[in-house]
């Protein structure tokens, strides 16, 4: 399948497997995906051989919350492709970019904080609550809750519909994956641990816990997020 990487598109793969008798990994991505980010993807996989596991055609395995399938090449390896992020049921393309991208602005927004947490990756295919309006909602309040079974216990709340938030009917669960395709600009969040919210509005993002709001380390990418909002409105 042809996509917009095409153009620029570069691949690599890993080195380390065929001593353990598994078949290498090979990766797609854009040329613009950070290189120390596929250094990390390319010594995970090695690091899963080299601890035993055993990876085949058509199996899943999942990188941060990304789900990505594994596909024989001719060359012998195993490729490794990820959602299209623009349908659903899932299209699996021959690219790892989104999967990288996701993983550090992830990982972005939790090192943000302070004081520190640890990121809580669920997976696509979990489920999460949405408010009726979540495709259009401007202001929103990301509730993450317990992690329970296929449950990522995030829940979505938009702002503006104050009398709908008590209302139930207004509420209805979907998958995280969906979610994604259609609000993309939430994605980064998911990886926030259960206990905190996460609200979003025009102006500002704020993380809050239990004792009120967490702080936002310097220069960090939330803190730098929040002044590119902020700079653009004024």
């Amino acid at each position: 399948m042809k996509t917009e990487l095409d153009a620029d598109a570069v691949v690599r793969s890993t080195t380390g497997c065929r001593r353990f008798g598994h078949p290498e990994f090979e990766v797609r991505f854009s040329s613009r995906t950070v290189s120390q980010d596929v250094d990390w993807l390319l010594r995970y996989l090695e690091s899963r051989v080299s601890g035993g596991s055993k990876f085949q055609h058509g199996e899943t395995i999942q990188v941060g919350w990304m789900v990505a399938m594994l596909e024989d090449s001719t060359e012998g390896k195993l490729r490794v492709k990820e959602p299209d992020m623009k349908v659903v049921p899932v299209q699996f393309i021959d690219s790892v970019t989104h999967t990288l991208l996701h993983l550090r602005t992830q990982k972005d927004v939790v090192e943000s904080l302070v004081p520190p947490v640890d990121p809580d990756f669920p997976s696509l295919v979990h489920s999460v609550v949405v408010h009726a309006n979540y495709k259009a909602a401007r202001r929103v309040l990301l509730t993450r809750g317990a992690v329970e079974g296929a449950d990522s216990g995030w829940w979505l709340t938009d702002l503006d519909d104050t009398e709908g938030a008590q209302d139930p009917t207004r509420f209805y669960r979907t998958s995280l994956y969906q979610l994604g395709v259609d609000r993309p600009d939430l994605i980064k969040f998911f990886a926030v641990p259960a206990g905190l919210q996460v609200a979003i509005d025009d102006t500002y993002i704020g993380v809050i816990g239990a004792e009120g709001e967490l702080k936002q380390a310097p220069g960090s990418y939330l803190s730098e997020l929040n002044r590119i909002r902020r700079d653009t409105v004024t």
